[in-house]
């Protein structure tokens, strides 16, 4: 099958990026012929790449790709695709909307998440415009990663339900190897390590507060145990100012921002790994990756929490230090629950949130609309 595919993240920064870039290698595996137009500075080996002109900060990228929409309509009609999918948010979807009226071709628009809780200009913007947008394009299947996007959202703001698929957020789960050790991160930081690896801003650091603060209600019972949080962004000073404050310097670390190909290494040093929520949990990237090497999870239950870990983490209260305290130290103490939900999340990831799952369902959606 040749398709069209439309996106504004794609790479091995971000869990957005890496999500769009494992579906796009498993539909060249499965030998469809992929043309990629994209703002990110990204190849893919198998496929064409049309690559958008793009200026000032990366978070306006997706606002200024439908102005180049005459260049992408160009590529289209010179590779004659079966259908378009356009990815990630309402932007590429009216590159596709385009595409579709032009060439009469089925268009898929995947919305990977959508929330109302929304903490600066930038994501209420998106927010609202997702919400203006999403009800008038014109699109034969529209996927979501949750149920409850479907039913908060999509249904209110007048979308068929008959045109909506939930299909949940995926990884390729060849690429965890539950046997690494994170040898050079153990070697650093000693055996007994709470690791959290997110991008420092917005609603990740105010999560990521919430776990800091619970952090002495670890070390009081477990003083043995650190807390390494990697990633970089633009508010670790924050961060860096409440270690501070709390006197936690010697307990709370900031590991700094980490190279895609070390992320695995520091995910198999944990122990623990908590995830702490304050907006409406849709799905985490950084969840699912720790999930995928095998490691225990404490997640506060925020949005559909409970419904994509099921039975594979410990669920705790959410804004709650000391809700995420008792978890840490539960875990901590219970070595045969520690095993057993790091084997649970493992399996889970694995019968439910694989790439190769994911491009079943997709491609049965491409069957139908095509038909």
């Amino acid at each position: 099958m040749k398709i069209f595919y439309i996106t504004s993240v794609l790479g091995n920064r971000g869990g957005s990026e890496i999500y769009c870039k494992d579906l796009i290698q498993e539909l060249v595996r499965r030998d469809h012929e992929i043309v990629v137009a994209t703002t990110s500075p990204y190849e893919i080996d198998g496929t064409k790449t049309i690559h958008l002109p793009t200026y000032g900060h990366h978070a306006l990228h997706k606002f200024e790709a439908p102005i180049f929409s005459r260049k992408v309509l160009e590529e289209a009609f010179k590779f004659k695709p079966d259908l378009v999918q356009s990815h990630s948010n309402s932007f590429m979807g009216m590159i596709g909307h385009q595409i579709k009226n032009k060439l009469k071709i089925p268009h898929l628009l995947l919305i990977e998440l959508i929330s109302s809780q929304n903490q600066n200009v930038h994501t209420k913007a998106v927010f609202e415009l997702e919400k203006f947008f999403l009800p008038k394009l014109n699109y034969d299947k529209l996927v979501v990663w949750t149920e409850s996007i479907k039913q908060k959202f999509l249904l209110p703001w007048g979308i068929e339900e008959k045109k909506i698929d939930v299909m949940p957020a995926a990884l390729n789960v060849e690429n965890y190897d539950v046997n690494l050790k994170g040898t050079k991160i153990i070697e650093d930081y000693g055996e007994n390590l709470i690791i959290s690896l997110k991008t420092l801003w917005s609603t990740n650091v105010m999560g990521l507060e919430y776990i800091i603060k619970a952090i002495p209600g670890v070390i009081q019972t477990n003083p043995e145990f650190k807390y390494l949080i990697y990633g970089g962004g633009k508010e670790k000073n924050r961060l860096e100012k409440l270690i501070e404050k709390e006197k936690l310097s010697s307990s709370v670390i900031l590991g700094g921002d980490i190279k895609f190909e070390n992320s695995k290494e520091v995910m198999a040093a944990a122990t623990i790994s908590p995830h702490s929520y304050v907006y409406e949990f849709s799905t985490s990237f950084s969840l699912l990756e720790f999930m995928a090497m095998g490691k225990p999870c404490v997640v506060t239950n925020m949005g559909s929490v409970k419904e994509f870990v099921q039975n594979s983490a410990l669920v705790v209260e959410p804004s709650s230090e000391s809700a995420i305290a008792e978890g840490i130290n539960l875990l901590i103490e219970d070595t045969c629950l520690r095993k057993k939900l790091g084997r649970k999340a493992r399996e889970l990831v694995e019968k439910k949130y694989s790439i190769k799952a994911s491009i079943d369902q997709l491609e049965k959606n491409y069957e139908e609309i095509i038909s």
